[in-house]
């Protein structure tokens, strides 16, 4: 009977390291018991290719099935593009396990299409109010931020640089384009909230806005408005020719 993961005979076994012999690996340690125990976050590559293999090559174990896989390469080398034109028939793996490594591979894209999808697009000036006078709806103190947004006006990142009851004129651009470069976002709108109730900005507000466009166009990252929320209304540069 053909060897793998679980049930594989000692006997059948051939010699290896001993980090790919199942058998020698404490039962929790083993990838479908620490998936189960610990989540898919606590697994290797290998042991992530390894649960979708379920069973190595004939007299392989699956570790050293998914390290040969592996090698010289990435996860999105192995699964990325066309998985199948490599996978299939490729290096003794037969057409059950490159399945179901491809259909992984198809299921991880198609979820990550449906984020990108279900993420807001804030393309003018009162979809960006609409979205903030919701967002801050509930805060009863100062907020301040920026919505993130990738080439298409769509929310990468909602991010808040700092709560409390300092103004906007005291906050330092550097927090907010340093999340705006590590997720890749290519613009930028600014908000913040007036807890008062009226969002009509400050002179500092003004003169903030104009420092943050100056970083901004330093890093080629466009800060296209700056959306002030009070209770159930908004002010936005951009639609008040401000920027």
């Amino acid at each position: 009977m053909n060897g793998g993961a679980d049930g594989e005979s000692p006997r059948k076994r051939r010699r290896g390291p001993a980090v790919g012999r199942l058998a020698e690996l404490a039962p929790e340690d083993r990838p479908r018991e620490k998936l189960i125990g610990r989540g898919a976050a606590a697994l290797s590559d290998e042991e992530l290719v390894a649960v979708l293999l379920g069973t190595g090559r004939a007299g392989q174990p699956v570790l050293e099935t998914a390290r040969d896989l592996l090698r010289g390469t990435s996860l999105h080398g192995l699964l990325g593009d066309d998985p199948a034109i490599h996978l299939f028939g490729s290096r003794g793996v037969g057409a059950a396990k490159a399945a179901r490594l491809v259909a992984a591979a198809e299921i991880a894209r198609r979820l990550a299409r449906a984020e990108l999808d279900a993420r807001p697009v804030v393309s003018g000036p009162e979809a960006a109010g609409d979205y903030l006078t919701n967002a801050l709806a509930a805060e009863t103190r100062e907020v301040m931020g920026g919505l993130l947004l990738d080439a298409r006006n769509r929310v990468v990142h909602d991010a808040v640089v700092f709560r409390g009851s300092a103004t906007f004129a005291a906050v330092s651009p550097q927090p907010l384009f340093r999340m705006a470069v590590l997720r890749g976002a290519v613009g930028i709108v600014l908000y913040h909230n007036h807890p008062s109730g009226d969002p009509s900005p400050s002179p500092e507000d003004r003169a903030t806005t104009d420092r943050f466009v100056r970083v901004g166009r330093d890093l080629g990252i466009e800060v296209r408005d700056h959306v002030v929320v009070g209770r159930g209304r908004w002010f936005s540069f951009r639609r008040e020719g401000l920027l």
